[in-house]
């Protein structure tokens, strides 16, 4: 694919379908690009806990067993070298401090501020944050309420 020629990494900001995913993937595998760092939504592996659990799955639904899972699914499986950040509702503050948890971890931020999932991005693109095929909750330290507090 001419699009990727040259390409280090791929950011997927869309959590797609099978049918685009599958399709995306297929070509970011064919074209040597070997990292890619996709945005999810947390509670795919049912890791919600605490305070927060109740609100958040009245207000998103059960997303283990949605479409969503499988695009997690799909990527895991991939050969690639992958980052899935599964992250929180977002807000505008600036930088904060972030909560990270791995796959199997506990997830109870409420929220995360736009600008520090941007910079942990670019952290991970520039090599100051060394993940590697790892599933990743994205929150804002200290945040563990029972819903976002800009709600």
């Amino acid at each position: 694919m001419k699009a990727l020629d040259g390409v280090d990494a791929v950011y997927f900001n869309y959590v797609s379908g099978p049918d685009v995913l599958q399709t995306a993937l297929d070509a970011i595998q064919k074209s040597g690009v070997k990292c890619l760092i996709a945005v999810s939504v947390p509670d795919i592996y049912q890791e919600i806990t605490g305070p927060f659990q109740k609100w958040y799955r009245q207000n998103t639904g059960i997303m283990w067993t949605s479409p969503v899972r499988d695009f997690a699914d799909r990527i895991e499986a991939s050969s690639l070298d992958y980052v899935i950040l599964r992250i929180t509702w977002l807000y505008n503050k600036g930088l904060v401090p972030l909560e990270i948890t791995r796959k199997g971890e506990p997830f109870t931020s409420a929220q995360v501020s736009r600008q520090s999932v941007a910079q942990f991005v670019v952290d991970l693109l520039t090599g100051k944050e060394n993940y590697h095929r790892e599933s990743l909750g994205l929150g804002e330290a200290g945040t563990a309420f029972t819903k976002p507090s800009f709600y």
